[in-house]
Formats: C-alpha cells, sequence, structure tokens
C-alpha cells in the first residue's frame, strides 16, 4: 500500500504520516492479510493500527538498541565499527520485525 492509497482511506495520513515500520506492517497485511485489511478499512482502524504499530515498533527498536551497545561495546577502528553497526542493525531491525511487525495486529 502507498501513501497515495492510504490518504485516500484516511486524509490524516498527510498531516501525520504513518512511518517506516507501519508501512512494513501495512505491507505484511496486504499480502497475507486482505480480508483483515478490508476490515479495517471498512471500519476505519487501518492507518490508527498502522500508527500504533510503528510507534511500538521504534520504542522495541531503541531498547534492543540500547541492549545491544551495553552487551556489546562499539569498537575504535573504523572497520570494525562498520562491521558492529551492521551486526547490530541486522539484530535489532530482525527481532523488531519478527516480534513488533510480522503480526496480524487488528486493534490499535
Amino acid at each position: 500500500m502507498t501513501y497515495i492509497e492510504l490518504e485516500r482511506i484516511d486524509p490524516s495520513v498527510e498531516n501525520d504520516p504513518v512511518g517506516t515500520y507501519g508501512m512494513k506492517w501495512l505491507g505484511f497485511m496486504q499480502s497475507n492479510h486482505p480480508k483483515l485489511v478490508k476490515k479495517m478499512i471498512a471500519s476505519g482502524t487501518l492507518v490508527a493500527v498502522a500508527r500504533s504499530v510503528d510507534t511500538s515498533a521504534w520504542e522495541y527498536d531503541e531498547l534492543l538498541e540500547k541492549q545491544y551497545r551495553a552487551a556489546h561495546p562499539s569498537p575504535n577502528t573504523f572497520e570494525e565499527n562498520v562491521k558492529y553497526h551492521t551486526t547490530k542493525n541486522f539484530y535489532v531491525d530482525s527481532a523488531v520485525m519478527r516480534e513488533k511487525v510480522l503480526i496480524p495486529f487488528t486493534q490499535p
């Protein structure tokens, strides 16, 4: 689903965007649960749920990043630092996607 399609469903998207994780959740829902998406569009809750998922996912992202940095201090060399951040981002993003985004929520 694109922002243009979302604006047709709920014009408030223009002033209050859904966010990165919210858009990923919308894509997941459209691909895997189209009937639920239609029900949420009909009830007017789709955009609210997407925003809720986005907020929850970013909060979890921050928590996981703090925990990762506490357990794995950042190295000093450039090459090791690049590897460190690539690995951290992989672990954090994959956990957020599995645990907060790729779930068929229907309520905000």
